[in-house]
């Protein structure tokens, strides 16, 4: 299983709240996946497709809570994978369907009575902050995906497909209407992780508007506020691991860096003195110059602080690299 699919399955387990709460999340499944028909006479059906059994499993368990009615759970073979499947919860009694729209207030009139469709997180539900999170959870279960966190950090929800008007098109104001719409709704949902101080982002991406999270501190904020516990403290664990592994990697790093320029620093110092050593003779240095030449070639991969510590008396690193330019200087006259 992905950690998509182990996360929903820990969500589904989650025990109802109040029935405002509940009310929330079917809302967020319905306004993020859900598709709504109408036939000629006006009598809506609702269908809500998911991939995630765990997810139909909560959805049936919703509506059978709240309205006492079983709704049909029909299973569908999709074209991905040979053995894949697909779930789709379908309300189509057109009353309990119409009745469930103005409850989850998705359906609203206006003062004359004509009937909207709400294309935002309702007003109600980010007044209360038990039925925000139950809503942000429903829309997360419906069309959220988060990927192993050991590779990469990065959460999103995908809107309902909208195409654009025109395919050469690429303006936002010259979308489609109904492209314009779940950008509207995805952006309700964007302001409410705002208040969270979730940090997040939204873009069109092949025929789909899709809000999303790449920081590893915005996707443990928002499995937070869902109520993804479980998976929370699995994501912060696996952050920890990474965060010391990348803090040894740095360490290893920089002191193979320090490594490979002492050996360098090194290489070239015992250069100098064997070349003085054949042509003038080290015993024909000053007696410091000759004291720190021996060391040099005696210890060759010790670094110049150590080099000092073993002069008698000690002298501090800036006068044996003072000694050891001393020597370069040296060296550079005789190959002149």
């Amino acid at each position: 299983m992905t950690f998509s699919a182990i996360l929903k399955k820990d969500l589904s387990k989650i025990p109802f709240g109040s029935r405002a709460s509940q009310l929330a999340e079917l809302s967020g499944l319905i306004g993020a996946v859900a598709t709504i028909a109408i036939d000629g006479v006006g009598a809506m059906t609702i269908s809500i497709k998911t991939e995630n059994p765990s997810v139909a499993a909560r959805c049936y368990r919703l509506v059978k809570e709240l309205y006492q009615i079983k709704p049909k759970i029909k299973i569908e073979k999709t074209r991905k994978f040979k053995e894949h499947r697909a779930y789709r919860v379908v309300l189509d009694e057109p009353v309990v369907a119409k009745k469930i729209l103005e409850d989850c207030l998705i359906l609203t009139y206006n003062t004359e009575g004509q009937a909207f469709f709400a294309n935002q997180v309702p007003d109600k539900y980010r007044k209360q902050t038990s039925q925000t999170k139950a809503y942000i959870r429903g829309a997360f279960l419906g069309s959220g995906s988060v990927s192993n966190p050991e590779k990469t950090y990065h959460l999103e929800l995908v809107g309902k497909k909208t195409p654009l008007a025109n395919k050469k098109i690429e303006k936002k104001s010259e979308r489609s209407p109904a492209a314009n719409e779940q950008c509207a709704y995805l952006q309700s949902i964007k302001a409410i992780l705002d208040q969270y101080e979730i940090k997040s982002n939204l873009i069109h991406r092949k025929g789909h508007w899709v809000l999303y999270l790449k920081e590893g501190s915005s996707v443990v904020d928002f499995l937070s506020v869902i109520g993804a516990h479980r998976g929370l403290l699995e994501m912060e664990n696996i952050r920890i691991v990474k965060e010391m592994r990348n803090d040894v990697n740095r360490q290893v790093n920089c002191e193979t860096a320090n490594l490979n320029k002492t050996i360098a620093a090194s290489y070239d110092q015992v250069a100098d003195i064997m070349l003085i050593k054949d042509q003038f003779g080290l015993k024909n240095l000053p007696r410091n110059l000759y004291q720190i030449a021996e060391l040099r070639l005696n210890y060759p991969d010790a670094s110049i602080k150590e080099l000092g510590e073993r002069l008698d008396p000690p002298v501090g690193k800036s006068g044996v690299y003072h000694r050891l330019k001393k020597l370069n200087q040296i060296a550079e006259d005789l190959k002149r």
